[in-house]
């Protein structure tokens, strides 16, 4: 296992124990790391410390058994608390409000569970969002749906604030924080970054204006990606300004090689070639902070000019190349099943990427070398994870066959 996958164990076991007696020590050896480690990349993945994280679950979990018509005493008791005057105490330290006051605003079901494998997916009202606007002043604001202008699918986790902010939630305070590093935060009244209400937490941020970019727009004019390639750049080189602790790191290849194997009918050929050439030179390249994530809807235009990037939430350290690489082969798989794109020019928007970025900052031969191993491994991974689930029986299958196509154009 990666330390993702090692660290979201421990968050599961948290769940999964949080009535029975454990200490952080139990969590060390369960993840086989040092106490100074463990409490390192629970602050990276989780936003806390590991005993903060462990005493807000168990409060969460207590007051909702407790609104499901439980004994205030037997759950206090039965989540580590010895009087209820304690829990009572604790909730309100961390809450702001007493455990009745939050079952009647808050509760409707368990607490959100924490996943940082899988993309967080929260729905909240309007209605409740609505509420909430005047801890900014910005109670008169209508509160609007943000589309995804290349699916058509409707943000999960953020909302339009009038014509100049989004308001995003997510239950990982971990996100939060990271968005704060990087977005232009609207500050609460009482000063603060961000607003804890009920287990999730909610900022604003300044909107950038502007659109996202359409697929469509970048293979109609495939000199846009060349434009985008500049701005890769220009945006590792500002991210390069952060302290790498802050981050979590992944290495692609080992990430990879381990689900290679299992991905049906690719030749031997390949995936010795994939194992050998990748392998030796993967340690041979630049890594920092990435944004890792940049995808067409994520990047804002106005006609042609670059507005800016958006949702850092994924942010890690790998290889730089990796978010040329990904927003290539998100761009490729946007269009790779509509008829009226013609899929070839893909190899173009390919180059002019290259081109803009290593304008600006100079990729090494082993980058060169690199840059279709690392278009392989983010379709690996795509495939890998959706494979796991039937209901993304058909994303498994495009990504396979995209896979395909790569190994033969590149």
């Amino acid at each position: 296992m990666d330390t993702r996958e090692i660290i979201q164990s421990v968050i599961d076991y948290i769940d999964d124990n949080l009535d029975a007696e454990f200490t952080v020590d139990d969590l060390c050896n369960l993840a086989g790391y040092s106490y100074v480690h463990l409490c390192r990349l629970f602050n990276i993945h989780i936003g806390m410390p590991p005993n903060e994280h462990i005493t807000r679950r168990k409060l969460l979990f207590a007051v909702y058994e407790i609104s499901s018509g439980a004994s205030k005493i037997d759950v206090a008791m039965n989540y580590g608390f010895n009087t209820y005057a304690g829990f009572y105490k604790a909730f309100k330290r961390e809450f702001g409000c007493s455990p009745s006051e939050f079952i009647k605003s808050y509760i409707g079901s368990k607490p959100y569970k924490i996943n940082i494998l899988q993309e967080e997916h929260i729905m909240v009202s309007k209605t409740r969002i609505k509420k909430l606007l005047s801890n900014w002043d910005l109670q008169d604001s209508e509160v609007t749906n943000i589309i995804n202008e290349n699916t058509g699918k409707q943000n999960e986790n953020a909302f339009y604030i009038g014509n100049d902010y989004v308001i995003k939630y997510s239950a990982n305070l971990a996100s939060i924080k990271k968005t704060i590093m990087f977005a232009d935060v609207v500050k609460l009244k009482n000063g603060d970054d961000y607003l804890q209400c009920g287990d999730l937490y909610f900022l604003i941020v300044n909107r950038i204006k502007g659109k996202q970019l359409k697929c469509e727009d970048i293979f109609a004019d495939t000199g846009i990606a060349y434009t985008i390639g500049i701005n890769i750049a220009k945006l590792h080189n500002k991210l390069k300004e952060f302290d790498n602790a802050d981050f979590k790191s992944v290495n692609i290849y080992n990430d990879c090689v381990e689900s290679i194997d299992k991905i049906q009918n690719l030749s031997q050929e390949f995936i010795d070639d994939y194992k050998n050439t990748f392998g030796k030179i993967i340690n041979q390249l630049p890594t920092q902070p990435i944004h890792r994530d940049i995808n067409p809807s994520n990047m804002i235009f106005d006609n042609r000019e670059f507005k800016g990037f958006i949702d850092f939430d994924l942010t890690e350290i790998n290889v730089r190349i990796f978010d040329i690489c990904y927003c290539a082969t998100a761009i490729l798989s946007e269009c790779f099943s509509k008829p009226n794109i013609d899929i070839n020019k893909w190899l173009e928007i390919l180059k002019n990427l290259i081109a803009g970025y290593d304008s600006i900052n100079k990729l090494s031969d082993s980058e060169k070398q690199a840059l279709p191993y690392v278009i392989y491994s983010i379709q690996i991974i795509c495939i890998s994870y959706f494979s796991q689930y039937d209901k993304h029986a058909d994303l498994t299958d495009i990504n396979t066959k995209m896979l395909k196509w790569l190994i033969k154009n590149l």
